[in-house]
Formats: C-alpha cells, sequence, structure tokens
C-alpha cells in the first residue's frame, strides 16, 4: 500500500471521529435542551482531564536556589528558585508558611503543555516572582496578570493553564488594545458557551477556553480538530494569541541570585493593574 494512500486513510478516520464526537455533542445539546438546561464546551471534554499532563516527558532541572526572600504580595518571608522545564527557565516562589516543597510545585506545572510554558517566562521577567505560591489568597485559588501569577497550595495544573488565558491575552492587549473586544464578537459568532464560570465576563470566558484548548492540545490532532469545529473563531484568536504572545529576553549577566532574589526596595510594591482573579475552573 502506498504511503499516501496510508496517510488519506488516517486524516479520514480522524475526520470521522471529530464528526462522530460533534454527533455526540449534538445529541447533547438536544436532550439539554428537553430538561431546560445549558449545554458547556468545558464539560463535553471534562474526559480528558484524567490524563491531563501525564504524556509530557520534560522533567524540570533546579538550576540555583533556594535563597531566602521577601514575597512581593506581602512581604513575608519565602524562597525563590531558578528552574529549567525543556527549554523555559523560569521562577518558582514559595512562601514559607505554605509548607510546600518545590518538588511538589513543579509536579504541577511539568504537566502544562508547551506552548503554555511561555506564561512561566513573562511572570519571570526582570523584578517579577515568576510562579509564586502563597498559603491563601483571600479565597482565590490565583491572581493572574503579565506581572505575576500568585498561587495558592490547591491551584493545580487546569487553573494554571486557566490563568494562562489571562496572562497571554493582557501581553497581546498591551500591543493591540483591541483584543478583547474581537474575543467577544467570537463569541457572538460562535453561539456556544464554554462554561457558566466563562458566561459571566468575556476575559474569564477566554481564559476558560484557553483551559478547553489545553485540555484537547494534550490530547491530541481529534480533540483539537473537534473544538475548531465547535467554536471556530475563538479558536482562531486563542491560536493568533498563543503564537504572538512572548516573553522579554532575560538579562544574561545577572546572576541567578540577583534576578531571582527581591530585596526591601524592590519589591516595596506589587502594581495589580489589570489583575484577574479565579476561584477552581469548573467542572461543568
Amino acid at each position: 500500500m502506498q504511503k499516501s494512500t496510508i496517510i488519506s486513510r488516517a486524516c479520514a478516520m480522524t475526520i470521522i471521529a471529530a464528526c462522530f464526537s460533534l454527533l455526540l455533542y449534538a445529541s447533547d445539546m438536544y436532550a439539554a435542551k428537553a430538561k431546560n438546561e445549558k449545554v458547556y464546551v468545558v464539560k463535553h471534554f471534562s474526559k480528558l482531564r484524567k490524563n491531563f499532563g501525564k504524556s509530557n516527558t520534560d522533567k524540570p532541572e533546579i538550576l540555583s536556589g533556594p535563597t531566602m526572600v521577601q514575597m512581593l504580595n506581602d512581604q513575608s518571608s519565602g524562597k525563590v528558585w531558578q528552574v529549567k522545564l525543556g527549554e523555559t527557565t523560569f521562577k518558582v516562589t514559595i512562601q514559607d508558611k505554605t509548607g510546600m516543597s518545590v518538588e511538589e510545585c513543579l509536579e504541577r506545572l511539568e504537566r502544562v503543555p508547551k506552548p503554555y510554558r511561555k506564561l512561566f517566562e513573562i511572570v519571570s521577567e526582570d523584578n517579577k516572582a515568576g510562579m509564586a505560591f502563597y498559603a491563601e489568597l483571600g479565597g482565590a485559588a490565583a491572581h493572574g496578570s503579565q506581572n505575576y501569577l500568585n498561587m495558592v497550595p490547591r491551584a493545580d495544573a487546569f487553573v494554571i493553564v486557566h490563568e494562562a488565558g489571562h496572562i497571554l491575552e493582557q501581553r497581546i492587549t498591551s500591543s493591540n488594545p483591541k483584543t478583547l473586544e474581537e474575543w467577544k464578537k467570537a463569541i457572538e459568532k460562535d453561539k456556544v458557551s464554554i462554561s457558566r464560570y466563562g458566561d459571566q465576563v468575556a476575559h474569564e470566558d477566554l481564559a476558560e477556553f484557553a483551559l478547553v484548548y489545553a485540555l484537547c492540545l494534550d490530547s491530541g490532532k481529534k480533540e483539537l480538530a473537534e473544538l475548531k469545529k465547535l467554536s471556530p473563531r475563538r479558536y482562531a484568536l486563542w491560536e493568533t494569541i498563543l503564537t504572538t504572545a512572548k516573553a522579554a529576553p532575560l538579562v544574561a549577566e545577572q546572576s541567578a541570585e540577583a534576578k531571582s532574589s527581591c530585596s526591601k526596595q524592590d519589591c516595596s510594591s506589587n502594581p495589580e493593574v489589570g489583575k484577574a482573579e479565579a476561584t477552581a475552573p469548573e467542572k461543568e
């Protein structure tokens, strides 16, 4: 059998599988309408949560640390490490009173898909704390913006990819202020809800779509094709955001300690412009 024939059949099987999944989604929609219930895309892909990140083969390497620091958010005591995961170098900062080990933090970070790891770099730019873990954040699982990502111990990989939506969107909005307006138009044209939480406001819809896209990306081409059919406008816009957002290059001449540690004069404030607050994303 010729190689081109094999590839054509493989493509056909992928398309058939995606169409079958769409039929199941349509069936769920009709059933929900009969019960006067709303169908959410996140629920349709919830089965993908079980194995999320398990296929990632990159393992974190600690380059330096721990170094004692004052936490940016409240000036409490903590420690910082510089870490490399695959091709991504970033900082992990842990408040002492969390009782968390750096290994415990890294276990959830290594589950994040490679294209999303640029968020690690963005929040690790100069004078930022990187992936920061606090004992509590006023009831929220995480606070995220392009200036920081603060999390509590219960924040898992799903919270992190949700926050990636906020962080990457804000990075793109810095150069394209109409990003959220474009997202609102995509919501209107797609005519489908991602999640109950996302229905509240456009930037949360974007973050919830980032979560669903991460689930599909981790699972494979079939799931991505299915998501694209369900929400084509969001899909195209998110891929633009995901591929365009970049972190500023690190200053190579600085030592790891100088880049990572926060002296009193450097950490006297923590600007929270455009803060996005998250509870754990819903398991619809």
